[in-house]
């Protein structure tokens, strides 16, 4: 794993079909084998169509051009959490990176290791209206129940590499 000495700022964008784009200003943290890290410190800024501000937690990021996810540890003291976004498969962009998020978050909460698989409503309604295909709807079920599978059973290496980076940028 490389770690770098000064973070560089990276853009993350997540596009909501039809919302427009969410967008994070992060930091690069490390390349290993389970992809790219990033940070959001406390106050790092984001963005939507209508709104703005800073984080008032923080997160590392997990990403990788080839999987249709991205993991987020998310530091809350009120409902600690790793969040997955299930998306189309991430892509680098100038600024950094770039994704379509697909509706459903599987999401495990540290407090009592409960699993559950968030934004159902959001996913149906995505799929009625029609902005998001039939296979995008497809990927988006089947990788919703696969990583709520791997955040039950915990035995993934990068599910605690999350959290140690977490601790180790506080």
């Amino acid at each position: 794993m490389s770690i770098g000495k000064t973070p560089a700022s990276v853009r993350l964008s997540k596009v909501k079909r039809p919302g427009g784009v969410l967008w994070f200003d992060l930091q690069r943290l490390a390349q290993d084998d389970a992809g790219t890290w990033l940070r959001g410190p406390v106050g790092s800024p984001w963005g939507t169509p209508s709104d703005s501000g800073r984080l008032p937690v923080p997160t590392v990021v997990l990403l990788a051009a080839d999987r249709p996810w991205v993991a987020w540890w998310v530091e809350d003291p009120a409902d600690r959490r790793l969040e997955i976004d299930v998306c189309l498969p991430p892509e680098t962009v100038e600024a950094g990176w770039r994704y379509v998020d697909l509706e459903l978050d599987p999401v495990r909460h540290e407090a009592d290791g409960r699993v559950e698989i968030e934004d159902w409503d959001e996913f149906e309604q995505a799929r009625r209206n029609g902005w998001m295909t039939s296979d995008d709807a497809t990927l988006a079920q089947t990788t919703a129940e696969r990583c709520a599978e791997v955040l039950r059973q915990g035995t993934e290496p990068w599910l605690g590499r999350g959290w140690d980076m977490l601790r180790q940028t506080a």
